[in-house]
């Protein structure tokens, strides 16, 4: 009898409202499976909960796209699970050892693991992180099953290990210093390496100054605009530090830094001045006004996340020196709603100190 019972389910959930965007079809997971195998279509899963930001900004900016239905209907029978309600979604939870929301798991007709990720995506680069379920270089699946049967080539570690990151399923900690640790220092220096001395390794780091000791080498063997955004980042990441109050700006490391920094002559670094004009603001108190004006003239054509960033610790930072004004039209620069109410909320907690 499961069959014919299973069959219904599937010719049933067939029938749903017209829509631009993805559909999502009342499902089970080994329904869902079933239909994709049926129909020569991949499973793509969007496992959420009731109180996740993100999940809620895919529900109400992303998937209604038009964008989204062209790309996933056509492809995928694509379903979505509460990770913290009735049995299907604490099962997938289990099953996949998910740890963050959202988590999106891409599976083939026969239920296989393709790719797995998590976390929120903005625009058409949904798509984009997508696709990588169909490039063997990217597809978690795909890299964990060769690195599970044994293969250590080094540009699958590498690629595995980031990608195991994307998924937020493991602390990823241990596995990339014992795969920097295998590596000489020439065999660091390659495209595949830069996730080593990306976002785990600080500026003042040794991983930091390893790739400030060898910035020439790195931009020979990856090209310049890798290197340079790579070191822009850590910079940013040293400066936002700073004004984020989780290092003591000390006047000499400051000083090193920004003789460091023009030395470098990094491409694409405009707001890394920005960054520098607001801690001497910060440490000085004084020269506000300057700022602010930079900052508007700026956010004219700047990248919108770039923006966002460095308004989000620097509002904060500055508060008791913006004016009332100031501080509204900063706060209109932000272009992310649930940053912009996070600052203001950081804000208000400051005004009750």
């Amino acid at each position: 009898m499961k069959k014919p019972i299973l069959m219904l389910a599937i010719l049933f959930s067939s029938i749903f409202a017209a829509g631009q965007g993805i559909n999502f079809q009342e499902l089970t997971l080994d329904q869902a499976i079933a239909k994709a195998k049926l129909e020569n279509k991949f499973v793509f899963i969007d496992t959420y909960t009731d109180w996740c930001g993100p999940c809620k900004m895919m529900d109400k900016d992303i998937y209604p796209m038009k964008e989204m239905g062209d790309y996933f209907n056509p492809k995928f029978i694509s379903v979505k699970f509460n990770a913290e309600k009735g049995e299907e979604g604490p099962a997938v939870k289990t099953k996949y050892r998910i740890q963050a929301y959202p988590t999106y798991v891409i599976l083939d007709g026969d239920g296989n693991l393709l790719h797995m990720f998590a976390g929120g995506v903005l625009g058409l680069a949904f798509i984009d992180k997508i696709e990588e379920s169909f490039n063997p270089e990217k597809a978690f699946g795909v890299l964990q099953k060769s690195y599970n049967e044994g293969n250590r080539d080094k540009k699958l570690v590498a690629n595995y290990i980031k990608a195991l990151g994307g998924t937020y399923t493991a602390d990823i900690t241990k596995m990339v210093e014992d795969f920097a640790n295998s590596l000489s220092e020439d065999e660091l220096i390659c495209e595949e390496c830069l996730f080593i001395f990306d976002d785990m390794a600080r500026l003042n780091s040794p991983k930091g100054k390893f790739v400030l000791d060898n910035v020439e080498k790195f931009r020979k063997e990856v090209g310049r605009d890798k290197t340079d955004l790579l070191l822009k980042k850590k910079f940013e990441a040293y400066y936002a530090g700073v004004l984020g109050k989780q290092s003591n700006p000390i006047q000499t490391d400051l000083d090193e830094k920004s003789v460091i920094l023009e030395n470098l002559k990094l491409n694409n670094s405009k707001v890394l001045n920005l960054y520098k004009e607001a801690i001497k603001v910060y440490m000085n108190k004084e020269g506000v006004e300057s700022l602010y004006k930079n900052i508007t003239a700026f956010s004219v054509g700047s990248d919108k996340n770039e923006l966002i960033r460095f308004l989000y610790f620097t509002i904060p930072a500055l508060s008791d020196l913006w004016n009332e004004d100031q501080t509204k039209e900063l706060l209109a620069l932000i272009g992310d709603e649930q940053t912009r109410v996070r600052v203001a909320k950081d804000l208000e907690r400051k005004k009750k100190i």
